[in-house]
């Protein structure tokens, strides 16, 4: 499967992506509607995440970043937005991850889906 959307590279030091990203989110949703948005994290480093959020239908305007993902061995949860730090680090427990896709509902519902 392609990946495709506006990408942009995000620091991780001192955790600051969750706020840099949280932005991205506000800017594309104020656009395009959270509910039609998907976000892919991946190619982490030590200071850095490259971060993509795309259309779950259709090509976003702007997009620059197409990456190609495997289309199976993908593990789905689903939960409450509120509760993504617990989700996340559930997910993490386990070890890293090579992909996550993350999308989210206007009713505070989220699903995340990873690869290893």
């Amino acid at each position: 499967m392609i990946f495709e959307g506006i990408g942009r590279t995000f620091s991780t030091v001192n955790e600051r992506q969750y706020a840099t990203i949280g932005a991205f989110w506000d800017e594309l949703s104020a656009k395009y509607g959270l509910e039609n948005l998907r976000g892919l994290g991946y190619g982490w480093t030590a200071h850095s995440i490259e971060y993509v959020i795309g259309l779950k239908n259709g090509r976003i305007d702007g997009a620059n970043r197409a990456v190609e993902l495997p289309d199976d061995g993908w593990v789905s949860v689903r939960g409450r937005t509120e509760r993504l730090g617990q989700i996340y680090g559930e997910i993490y427990k386990d070890g890293r991850l090579k992909y996550e896709i993350e999308c989210f509902t206007d009713e505070g519902d989220c699903e995340i889906r990873f690869l290893r």
